[in-house]
């Protein structure tokens, strides 16, 4: 198995709420509403945050506003309402009331945090980045503040800095359980697996019952090819967090990577049922790409039809009709491909006969047209195979096996196959963050000429495109080769 997989990462950890500032009455736990009395400034405030700490934030804004109507300067009032508007998930006010708090106490560190926050949820990392380093600049022991700005440099790409701001935030707070579990994160990106491991231990040793600490590191685990200790970290986080599907599919692929196949297939089947997953697909496809010879079942081709079953339900029924066929019209073969994405349209796995036309053909013609139709499947599969080869070693960095997914002839945009890979070798070194997501795959074979067309969106730290690509291959010594590179 490819020891380079690509695994679905545990988010990392934002800290939506900074500590505590609210204003309480004394043992407002006990009281009821009735008891707590309304008219100024801070006993609408008071009561605003009884109602906050029931859930009931519809009313807690209410009686903030009325706060604020009773005293314009109150600053609290702003920060707390900005604070239940993110609850429900208006952002833009709550940053105006963030705003407006910093406008009155300008050394509000806390609303600079979580503006800060606000503005990573709505993508606008520049921003938060600003107010984080406000935050830090009023108030240079908050670590909390350093772990988000290190989170939204990590989510740029700036692994210098993340980690810079993940040492500050540990030395000032050694128990941060969370900020050792992200410098795992861009550890473990660095392929520093020994490093990440010991972070995911130390995130462990001072909160052992997070499910995402667990999955981390067993994802690293699976990354060294330690498939059995990977499975029970996955043990663990699903353990802590039954609904973490993540672990569900990681623990799937690294079961089938120990020939366990009933339990692979287990796990991919209730994982698919709660949550299915074309990430949790395509990453099943890059790392399994044939079954393996001591798969007698073929469960690679039932996870297979699982994932299609929902992610792709069209294709699931046409092969499904394509069995329930009458009997002289060859059904597809057990190992058909399956799309890339789930807007794929690929070639169906095996062309079938008309009903009417089949009950004309002859038994040894029919065997004929089966055994091609089962070559001309096995082509399409391998072609496919070799464009998610192609796919996921340009995303991995693996220039190796990308050159090898190259026929010796090959030419695009005027350069031969060493000018080609040295140009592609220089994009590769400046951009981080690479994904590639595929739709659309058509493929068309013919003997040992194929080609294929799709959609390819294209994301790095120095490019976001998104276009139609062909890709002409030639079977050269029985392997597919690309000989042409069209955008």
């Amino acid at each position: 198995m490819n020891k380079k997989l690509l695994f679905i990462s545990l988010s990392l950890i934002f800290l939506l709420s900074a500590p505590s500032i609210f204003a309480e009455t004394s043992d407002t736990s006990t009281q009821n509403i009735a008891d707590i009395p309304a008219g100024t400034a801070e006993e609408y405030f008071n009561r605003g945050n009884f109602f906050r700490k029931q859930g009931n934030f519809t009313q807690a804004i209410s009686d903030y506003t009325n706060a604020i109507r009773a005293n314009s300067k109150h600053a609290k009032a702003y920060y707390n309402r900005g604070n239940a508007y993110v609850k429900q998930g208006d952002l833009a006010q709550a940053i105006s009331d963030y705003t407006k708090a910093v406008e009155i106490n300008p050394n509000y560190s806390e609303a600079y945090y979580n503006r800060g926050n606000t503005y990573e949820k709505q993508g606008n990392l520049a921003q938060a980045i600003s107010d984080y380093t406000k935050a830090i600049k009023i108030n240079p022991k908050y670590a909390a503040a350093y772990c988000n700005r290190g989170n939204a440099y990590q989510t740029q790409g700036n692994l210098k800095e993340a980690l810079s701001d993940y040492n500050k935030a540990i030395e000032i707070t050694p128990k941060f359980a969370g900020v050792y579990a992200n410098r795992g994160n861009i550890y473990q990106s660095q392929n520093n697996l020994p490093k990440a491991i010991a972070d995911y231990n130390k995130a462990i040793g001072i909160n052992p019952d997070f499910a995402g600490f667990y999955s981390n590191r067993g994802n690293v685990y699976q990354s060294q090819g330690n498939l059995q200790q990977a499975i029970n970290d996955y043990n663990k986080a699903i353990e802590k967090n039954p609904n973490d599907n993540a672990s569900l599919y990681n623990r799937g692929l690294a079961f089938y990577g120990i020939e366990q196949y009933g339990k692979s297939l287990e796990d991919y089947t209730t994982a698919i049922g709660q949550n299915p997953s074309k990430e949790a697909f395509e990453n099943f496809i890059k790392n399994v790409p044939e079954k393996k010879d001591s798969d007698t079942k073929n469960v690679r081709n039932e996870i297979i039809l699982a994932f299609e079953e929902k992610i792709n339900p069209e294709k699931k029924m046409a092969m499904s009709a394509v069995v329930a066929a009458p009997v002289a019209v060859p059904a597809a073969p057990e190992t058909a491909a399956p799309v890339v994405t789930e807007t794929a349209s690929a070639t169906a796995p095996a062309a079938v006969a008309a009903p009417v036309a089949a009950a004309s053909v002859a038994a040894e013609n029919l065997t004929q047209v089966s055994k091609q139709n089962e070559t001309k499947s096995s082509a399409e599969e391998d072609v496919r195979n070799l464009v998610i080869k192609w796919v996921a070693s340009w995303e991995s960095g693996d220039v190796k096996t990308y050159r090898n997914c190259y026929a010796s002839d090959f030419q695009s945009r005027g350069m031969n196959l060493n000018a080609w890979i040295t140009y592609k070798t220089n994009v590769r070194q400046k951009s981080k963050n690479i994904s590639i997501r595929i739709d659309d795959l058509q493929i068309s074979v013919d003997e040992n000429n194929a080609m294929t067309k799709f959609t390819q969106s294209y994301s790095s730290s120095i490019l976001k495109d998104k276009g139609t690509k062909t890709l002409e291959l030639r079977k050269i010594n029985n392997e597919w080769k690309i000989y042409r590179e069209i955008m």
